[in-house]
């Protein structure tokens, strides 16, 4: 058994997004894995914080919270001091390591060291490089689970100009210190494994999403209809990639399916704040749902998982726990980052309008539509497993 200290950025309850589920899993899997946890996690003042002391107690996990200082508003005076200390430094040029330069998080890791002397100290992303020598200090070993390539999303979401270009820079400077001032690091694809090995990482590991393993074979069995019901499952279309491919679903490939197959489909959009424009065009056979509450309720009466990944680092849950769960599932190629899904075999590949459509024209065939459920769910309870899962963090302890 080890003593495990996890510095998480804002405490993954509720769990709302992909990174909170698996944020929160990886606290309770540490926890059933038979070590001692502890965790101290950033707050934002909307949080509520009954909800975070209930699931510290219901999983015997102390909880250190520590306020979000730079969402908070500042005087002129430290708002110079703010900006200065940033343009001094040029690790700090990185808005997301110098949020953890902020001295009350410093002092909060350096008290619950002195006090509890955990053997290592878990880092959620890569950005808390302030930190390390903290941990450092007090003899611990460092983990650092990255669930992001910083540069890539960067210049995924916000363009390749040229000024994000230079942050892309030294972001990539923070990726390589990190990997440098750590023991062991996980990878959250192989793509991004074979970056981190590039940047000078030894001990690695790709760990996946951990709370795929839930949803393993969950919508496995296939139904013979004559209306098939078609899902997209975007978070929030604030995130410029769920964005686009919603837009690009609505506006590109539901019109040339309802041209080529007539009466055959039904469209179900799911995720918070999509903009006005798009809503005024889910009509007809297209469902604008927003956030659903009861995800696994509305799943079940779904046949066919369409999800086009334009754009987009990491490894997005849209796409996998579709997979995980056993829908017969259309994608973009490049969004199986490196996982071992074949094309044709465990899920359908496409590049354009016209192959997406196509594909949604093959699942009309029951026992297809079968075969490629049924492949889906073997080939994801052999890669998300919980076993498969343990034994990657068994490894690393």
């Amino acid at each position: 058994m080890k003593k495990i200290l996890i510095i998480t950025p804002r405490f993954p309850v509720p769990t709302s997004g992909a990174c909170e589920q698996d944020r929160a899993e990886g606290i309770k899997q540490l926890k059933r894995l038979g070590n001692e946890i502890q965790v101290i996690g950033k707050v934002f003042d909307f949080q509520n914080k009954e909800n975070i002391e209930k699931f510290s107690r219901e999983n015997y996990i102390p909880v250190h919270l520590v306020p979000y200082r730079y969402t908070q508003k500042k005087s002129l005076w430290r708002n110079f001091l703010y900006h200065l200390r940033r343009f001094i430094w040029p690790p700090y040029w990185d808005g997301s390591v110098y949020e953890y330069a902020d001295p009350a998080i410093k002092n909060k890791l350096t008290e619950v060291l002195e006090n509890w002397r955990p053997d290592i100290v878990w880092f959620d992303y890569t950005f808390m490089l302030p930190l390390y020598p903290i941990a450092r200090r007090f003899g611990c070993k460092i983990i650092t689970h990255s669930l992001v390539y910083d540069p890539n999303n960067l210049l995924e979401e916000e363009g390749g100009g040229l000024l994000n270009h230079f942050r892309a820079k030294i972001k990539t400077v923070t990726e390589r210190a990190s990997v440098k001032n750590s023991d062991y690091v996980f990878a959250i694809t192989p793509d991004e494994e074979k970056l981190y090995r590039k940047l000078g990482a030894k001990n690695i590991q790709t760990l996946p999403l951990r709370a795929l393993y839930n949803f393993l074979g969950e919508n496995e069995v296939a139904v013979d209809k004559k209306i098939l019901n078609v899902f997209f499952m975007g978070s929030s279309y604030n995130i410029k990639h769920n964005l686009q491919a919603v837009k690009f679903i609505i506006e590109e490939v539901v019109p040339l399916a309802n041209k080529k197959y007539p009466d055959k489909f039904k469209f179900f959009i799911t995720g918070g704040k999509m903009p006005e424009d798009l809503r005024k065009k889910c009509v007809n056979n297209i469902n604008y749902l927003g956030f659903v509450d009861d995800i696994g309720g509305f799943l079940r009466d779904m046949d066919i998982a369409l999800v086009p990944s334009l754009f987009g680092a990491g490894m997005q849950q849209k796409i996998f726990e579709p997979l995980a769960r056993g829908f017969p599932v259309i994608i973009s190629q490049r969004g199986l980052v490196g996982y071992d899904f074949e094309c044709g075999r465990e899920v359908l590949c496409a590049s354009n309008a016209e192959e997406f459509t196509a594909r949604l024209g093959q699942l009309l065939d029951f026992n297809f539509r079968k075969k490629i459920s049924s492949q889906a769910a073997i080939k994801s309870r052999n890669s998300f497993s919980r076993e498969k899962s343990d034994a990657i963090i068994l490894k690393a302890i």
